[in-house]
């Protein structure tokens, strides 16, 4: 009985389609939902470096001297917190997995030359600068654009706090305990050589005081 029922199961074997998928042969087609691996788009990235400092396996590296990106892929769990961290939303979790290697992949991405602009031209400034102006369109500024800062500071400290180059310095002024008197001074000011002009600030300022021009 037991060779009959085993004869039985390898002849309708023979004439059913296979259980499983001969995947790479076969490619899979992935759910839309379904997490597979980390994709740059390396021309919008600016190298501020949040995206490395939040991920929890330390996965990803970011060079600003060679203007390069680089994910160890093996290390990364497509848990998409750099994806939501991105202040340019130059991240996203593409539903394919990664090529499968029996070697332990890493990815480097290099941020192209940005090509100088002829005088007088002007670009787009980053998001956030048009928000606080209320426009529609990224306003205008010049290619050598600043950090400003205007009247209407009121020295919370909150975009210092939330600049990922630590560019911002703000000190506003405290009130003596014993002499009840305002010491001291309200300072912002900014190292125009460290900050990135990404608009984080710009966009986190509850006054609406700071914006690239």
């Amino acid at each position: 009985m037991a060779i009959l029922k085993i004869g039985k199961m390898v002849m309708g074997s023979l004439f059913k389609k296979p259980a499983t998928l001969m995947y790479p042969v076969v490619p899979r087609k992935w759910q839309e939902r379904t997490r597979g691996h980390i994709d740059i788009a390396i021309e919008d990235c600016i190298l501020c470096g949040i995206c490395a400092r939040k991920c929890p396996t330390n996965a990803i590296t970011v060079a600003k001297e060679t203007k390069s990106w680089t994910i160890r892929r093996m290390q990364c769990i497509q848990c998409s917190c750099c994806v939501e961290v991105c202040p340019k939303k130059c991240l996203d979790n593409k539903n394919e997995y990664t090529t499968p290697s029996t070697e332990k992949l890493v990815d480097s991405f290099e941020k192209p030359a940005a090509e100088a602009a002829p005088a007088g031209e002007l670009r787009a400034a980053p998001d956030g600068a048009a928000a606080s102006a209320g426009a529609a369109t990224p306003a205008p500024v010049p290619a050598d654009g600043t950090l400003k800062c205007g009247d209407t500071c009121i020295y919370c400290g909150i975009c210092a706090k939330k600049c990922p180059q630590e560019a911002l310095t703000v000190s506003r002024k405290k009130k003596n305990a014993q002499t009840g008197e305002q010491e001291g001074e309200n300072i912002w000011s900014v190292d125009a050589e460290n900050c990135i002009l990404c608009g984080i600030c710009v966009e986190v300022c509850p006054k609406k005081s700071l914006a690239i021009e």
